[in-house]
């Protein structure tokens, strides 16, 4: 379809509750489309679109999970924590028989500027109250599952609704589509830690797998098998699994991206948009919003250097705002900053993977081993 036919079929969708003033496309992923709309009384929504899902069986399918996971996701937070500012679903559809001729989702852009955005015009004060913000509701959602005694027995995947008592079901766990192609079985949910982590480093060896640069060369497929042979005798010493409390299913929301929070003119959180909530080891479900990284795959020492980097902030106000947000996320679950800590290497690993950046992680491993060995 032609942007204009798209426009008007957007438009033919949200009549007559919505009047369309504008779409403009904001980006593309595979199989996807992702667009910018301008509604009457000043409404922004974002529209994702599967752009060519009648002619490929697998992507449909994939999109149809991915919308269903995602809007699940945003109706348990809403339900269960209701401080979290979660976006608001205006449609979804997980057919092709409609005007856009593919499954899609709208939602509500959150009130703010994204992150990025927001942050030039903010003084140290306004810094500190995003900070403290965005630190109370990730640790608000980490804390939901552990005061529940019944959800030690949950498995962790991705959230895929509610059971008539309002608690969740568990699904397979989220994929980029890359990731997803490259599975044969679906991925979870799994009953504990070992199986979870077991299943990562399989998926990271398909993907490997399905890359022609790496399987058109029997030096470098061996590289990535001895690579991740290392990376399994690793495990045991970056895994707290002789804590329980860390190992134990939490819950967290797992797009902490700069674009995903936004913020308000005072500094104030406005909204996430990241639109799907996981339940993990609480070791991984505790995690740093990305303008507060300089570890791991954040790190100078391992960043591709083809990929632009521009960070949010100098690095004299991250080491600041971080002893904030670690303050701020203590006062309202004590457990989370351990598990911020206690995880820190397992959650760098598990990052470079699913990022498929094979020489840094080269290098953070032998770095980790190093360190181990002092």
């Amino acid at each position: 379809m032609t942007m204009f036919s798209l426009a008007k079929a957007v438009g033919d969708i949200l009549a007559p509750e919505f009047v369309v003033i504008s779409v403009f496309p904001a980006g593309q992923a595979p199989h996807e489309l992702t667009l910018s709309l301008e509604l009457e009384d000043e409404i922004s929504v974002t529209a994702r679109i599967g752009c060519d899902a009648n002619a490929n069986p697998a992507a449909l399918q994939w999109l149809q999970r991915k919308y269903a996971r995602e809007v699940a996701s945003i109706a348990y937070l809403e339900a269960a924590i209701p401080s979290v500012p979660v976006p608001y679903v205006i449609q979804i559809d997980q057919n092709t028989a409609n005007p856009v001729q593919g499954p899609y989702v709208m939602v509500e852009d959150p009130l703010g500027e994204q992150l990025q955005n927001a942050v030039p015009e903010l003084d140290m004060s306004q810094k500190e109250l995003m900070t403290v913000n965005i630190a109370e509701a990730l640790a608000g959602i980490y804390r939901h599952m552990l005061s529940s005694p019944s959800s030690s027995s949950l498995k962790f995947g991705a959230i895929a609704g509610t059971d008539a008592k309002g608690a969740p079901i568990i699904g397979p766990i989220s994929r980029s589509w890359l990731h997803s192609s490259s599975a044969s079985r679906p991925e979870g949910p799994f009953s504990d830690i070992k199986q979870f982590l077991s299943n990562e480093l399989t998926q990271c060896a398909r993907v490997a797998q399905d890359d022609p640069t790496i399987s058109a060369s029997p030096q470098a497929t061996e590289a990535i098998r001895s690579l991740l042979r290392r990376l399994n005798d690793l495990l045991p010493a970056i895994t707290p699994l002789n804590d329980p409390a860390m190992v134990r299913p939490a819950l967290s929301y797992s797009d902490l991206r700069d674009q995903s929070l936004f913020i308000l003119e005072d500094g104030a959180l406005g909204g996430m948009a990241g639109l799907e909530a996981t339940v993990l080891p609480a070791c991984l479900a505790a995690a740093w919003p990305a303008y507060l990284r300089r570890d791991g795959i954040h790190s100078k020492n391992y960043r591709n250097p083809k990929e632009p980097w521009r960070p949010t902030l100098p690095d004299n106000e991250v080491a600041h705002l971080r002893e904030v947000f670690i303050q701020a996320a203590a006062k309202v679950e004590p457990s989370f900053p351990v598990a911020l800590q206690k995880g820190e290497r397992l959650r760098q690993m598990l990052e470079f993977m699913n990022a498929s950046n094979w020489e840094g992680l080269r290098r953070w491993e032998s770095d980790v081993r190093k360190e181990l060995r002092q």
